[in-house]
């Protein structure tokens, strides 16, 4: 019984190194697809490829609109650049309209400035011109009452000589007209100042 077991594993051995060399070189028939299957298969290959599609047409919009919000965002950044543009220029213009304005003002101002100096030079030297014929005009009233005092002198002669009893002051009446000629020179010479 000990030779048939040794017999059996050597005939089991043989056998077993047979099949495993034998299963290299042999082509072994698989039976293809079925039909059922092979639609299957193309269903799910017409799934895949449509959802890449869809994945591409996503991926697409995806990029649209990044590139219409980068529009935008570059759009209203230059919207913003000329707005602040404008908004400078025109400060710009006012300040330049303001700067003209206070200038102008400013011009009137020294001009009044100059025209009120003038008007007070011209009123001092009215003024003073008024002084010195005041004086000539008191100059003046001294002499009319000197000569109405020396005609009182021609009033009063000498019957035999018909020289004045009292003296003549000519000298004084010499001095009075020469005062009056000469405080209406000064208050014309004030008067013809420019």
């Amino acid at each position: 019984m000990r030779v048939y077991k040794e017999l059996g594993l050597i005939i089991l051995t043989a056998l077993f190194v047979a099949s495993c060399s034998s299963t290299g070189s042999q082509t072994v028939y698989t039976p293809g697809p079925t039909s059922a299957e092979r639609q299957q298969m193309e269903q799910e290959e017409q799934a895949l490829v449509e959802e890449q599609a869809q994945q591409e047409e996503q991926a697409r919009r995806a990029e649209e609109e990044r590139l219409a919000l980068e529009r935008e965002r570059r759009e209203a950044e230059e919207a913003a650049r000329r707005e602040a543009e404008r908004q400078r220029e025109m400060a710009a213009r006012r300040a330049e309209e303001q700067a003209r304005v206070v200038a102008e003002q400013q011009a009137r101002i020294d001009a009044l400035r100059a025209q009120i100096a003038a008007n007070e030079a011209e009123t001092e030297r009215v003024e003073a011109a008024n002084a010195v014929l005041r004086q000539a005009v008191a100059a003046a009233e001294e002499l009319t009452d000197a000569l109405a005092s020396e005609e009182e002198k021609y009033n009063n002669t000498d019957p035999a000589t018909g020289e004045p009893l009292d003296e003549l002051a000519t000298a004084h009446l010499q001095e009075l007209a020469e005062e009056v000629e000469n405080l209406n020179n000064q208050a014309e010479s004030l008067l013809a100042q420019p």
